[in-house]
């Protein structure tokens, strides 16, 4: 028997799809302010403005064309949020093909890491010489990518309460901060840009420029990583910016609820308390602590290595995905410092944050199970105790889903470092490189840059937006491709 999917069902999501479209279609008029603030050429910004319309009349078109008086389930919602990350993804891309003639691959992949807050690029060679609205449109997709495209139109589209709850559920964002959604939305937004601008203010007071600290505050809050030059912060870092970094990436990888009861009940205690926090500080120091003298004897200087294994651990833990080490650099470290940030890589930052990677609740839960699977074979047959996780009680179907997720997800990043691998790259590397992108970290090994095999470009692609979704949307999505409705 198949899963009973019909014309009706493809309606429904190609209409919410058509929705969510019609309203991206204002995050093009971000790079035209910032191409008129430069007095940038007309036919410039006569591209996003372009861009702009295509993508509200498609998706005005594809709202009109396939209505139904069908409600939005859950099915519908994970279809939708896979559809439109890819929609969007293409029309966000022809930016950067119209103004600085990328190949259409690499325009869609720069658009794919930017949008899954990713942070690898194939625009080094072009970057210096393209225009600044470009480079802020970069970060402007990470910024949205950070709380997410649905979330995004969620603040005044999506009007019932069932369709947003099922889309933001779909997209991988489950937190609630408010019993209703839609001042949950406005909530998590306000946390959002008022992080954005403190980290501006960090940045610029760091020393470097305004339009660099909106740019890599946009960045570091989204926990992309991405650079407005080709030499990036090698070189360009001050021990003020590395902190200013470390801390904003710190805050993108904190939950958003955390963010909200620590400033309702103004009681820091509440982030200390935090499980999530207390584990991602942990792991950060230890990992840290690990690497060190690696680092020490790599760079010959105990401050050097100190700064460079510190800087990095946070990086590569929170997803932020910058470097301060040049990509020769990184290749050299040896295969013992990239697999401890392989690891942490895998873990990410907490869930509900822009952070990506299993998230650290899983990562708590998956190895309080260990022990509670040790436990349980000790103890006699029929004996009972609690399985809790930030004291709720955990059910055994729960603990078995983290379970199958976690493994799934290695699977990925196996196939990933197959198809790396046999187009020549060492496995140390490819691993390295697949772990970064499908956790949206972006930290690279030099795998990742124009003139890369085909191969090697989309299977990349595909570990960015499945890391990004976290694979059962997409699974659902084909799921839904291959049910068939019984005539």
């Amino acid at each position: 028997m198949f899963i009973r999917i019909g014309v009706e069902d493809l309606k429904v999501v190609l209409k919410d799809v058509g929705i969510v479209l019609e309203y991206s279609a204002l995050t093009f008029i971000a790079p035209i302010i910032m191409g008129l603030i430069y007095w940038e050429p007309l036919e410039v910004l006569a591209i996003y403005l372009f861009c702009a319309i295509f993508t509200f009349l498609a998706g005005f078109a594809i709202k009109k064309a396939f209505v139904s008086k069908q409600s939005t389930g859950l099915k519908h919602a994970f279809l939708t949020a896979t559809v439109i990350w890819l929609v969007y993804c293409f029309v966000a891309s022809l930016p950067f093909h119209l103004i600085v003639n990328m190949s259409f691959l690499d325009s869609f992949f720069e658009a794919m890491s930017a949008l899954t807050t990713t942070g690898l690029t194939v625009m080094k060679q072009v970057i210096d010489s393209s225009p600044k609205s470009l480079i802020f449109w970069r970060s402007i997709l990470s910024w949205i990518g950070g709380v997410g495209i649905v979330v995004l139109a969620m603040a005044g589209v999506l009007t019932t309460y069932s369709k947003a709850s099922k889309l933001i559920h779909a997209e991988g964002r489950e937190e609630r901060l408010r019993p209703n959604l839609k001042n949950s939305i406005k909530h998590i937004w306000n946390i959002y840009i008022g992080l954005t601008i403190l980290g501006v203010v960090l940045l610029y007071l760091s020393g470097i420029g305004a339009f660099d600290s909106l740019n890599y505050s946009m960045s570091a809050i989204s926990t992309t990583g991405m650079d407005t030059t080709s030499t990036g912060l090698v070189g360009m870092h001050n021990f003020a910016l590395d902190i200013s970094l470390i801390v904003i990436m710190l805050l993108g990888a904190i939950s958003f609820s955390t963010h909200y009861l620590v400033l309702k009940k103004r009681n820091w205690r509440i982030l200390v308390q935090d499980s999530e926090f207390k584990v991602l500080m942990l792991l950060a120091l230890v990992s840290s602590v690990i690497i060190l003298p690696k680092m020490i004897l790599f760079y010959g200087s105990n401050i050097i290595g100190v700064e460079e294994a510190f800087f990095h651990v946070v990086s590569a833990l929170t997803c932020g995905g910058f470097a301060i080490a040049s990509i020769a650099d990184i290749r050299a470290w040896g295969d013992y410092v990239k697999l401890v940030l392989v690891g942490v890589m895998f873990v990410g930052g907490s869930a509900g944050s822009t952070a990506g990677g299993i998230k650290i609740s899983r990562f708590i839960i998956f190895v309080k199970s260990i022990y509670w699977r040790i436990k349980e074979t000790i103890l006699p047959e029929k004996s009972f105790f609690s399985r809790k996780f930030e004291g709720q009680e955990l059910a055994r179907n729960e603990v078995r889903e983290i379970s199958q997720f976690i493994l799934l997800y290695a699977l990925l990043i196996l196939a990933g470092c197959l198809v790396l691998t046999l187009a020549g790259n060492d496995l140390g590397n490819s691993l390295f490189e697949v772990v970064s992108a499908q956790s949206n970290a972006g930290i690279s090994a030099g795998i990742a840059h124009a003139g890369m095999p085909i191969s090697v470009e989309i299977m990349l692609i595909l570990n960015m937006w499945i890391g990004r979704l976290e694979i059962i949307p997409i699974l659902s999505a084909v799921g839904f491709f291959l049910s068939m409705r019984k005539r």
